[in-house]
């Protein structure tokens, strides 16, 4: 099976089958709460994926991309794609937070995408509109992955031309990217449920960190 045929396949599974176990929130639904817990939870294994993608690609041995994919994976996971999420709630706490409803096709699109960081509580639909924003989400993640990921792996195998170590950046990162959307499968339908409590705290630091940022322009 080709790349590109895997990526759809994975992709409509997600898509039908990241329902989350419980559908109602009072106060709209974080993105973040959703993606976090599969996404740290699954960082060392996406580290060994992409490195072994990355030395497969490259024909080199596997201990010199260990190092360069450990360092960008670390950076991309912990700082920028938390903070490309706080970026993008702030954005929309700001400028597009208001509900327009789900009446038209418009609406709902509008919903899960420029709302998709943070979902407004439509309870009933909550069941696609979940796994519809975070295959959108996943979109800008992968850019901010690649952007953070592609300079690190380049100073570790800098022997290697830039252009071609970025495209083996974006090769690995997608395939961690349908890893990691399988993980946040099993999360969203239960299977990992018993560890999403230990990152509570995390999750209502982040958004706390979106409400400060925007009491910061309102107030201006």
């Amino acid at each position: 099976m080709k790349l590109r045929h895997a990526v759809a396949v994975v992709l409509l599974g997600c898509f039908f089958f990241l329902r989350p176990a419980t559908a109602a929130a009072d106060a709209g639904v974080p993105l973040v709460a959703a993606f976090l817990p599969s996404l740290w939870m699954g960082l060392v294994p996406i580290i060994l994926v992409e490195a072994f993608v990355n030395c497969r690609l490259l024909s080199i041995p596997f201990r010199r991309t260990l190092l360069p994919a450990t360092l960008g994976n670390l950076a991309s996971a912990i700082v920028g794609i938390p903070l490309t999420w706080v970026f993008l709630a702030t954005l929309e706490l700001l400028f597009f937070g208001t509900a327009r409803g789900l009446g038209t096709v418009g609406a709902r699109v509008y919903s899960v995408t420029v709302q998709a960081p943070w979902l407004i509580p439509y309870e009933n639909d909550l069941h696609w509109m979940l796994p519809a924003a975070l295959l959108f989400f996943a979109i800008p993640c992968f850019a901010v992955s690649v952007l953070v990921e592609a300079p690190i792996n380049h100073l570790g195998l800098s022997d290697f031309p830039q252009k071609i170590v970025w495209k083996v950046t974006a090769k690995s990162n997608l395939l961690s990217y349908l890893f990691l959307g399988v993980l946040t499968m099993l999360a969203l339908r239960g299977d990992l449920g018993h560890f999403s409590p230990a990152f509570g705290p995390i999750v209502d630091w982040f958004s706390d960190i979106v409400f400060r940022i925007g009491r910061l322009f309102v107030s201006r």
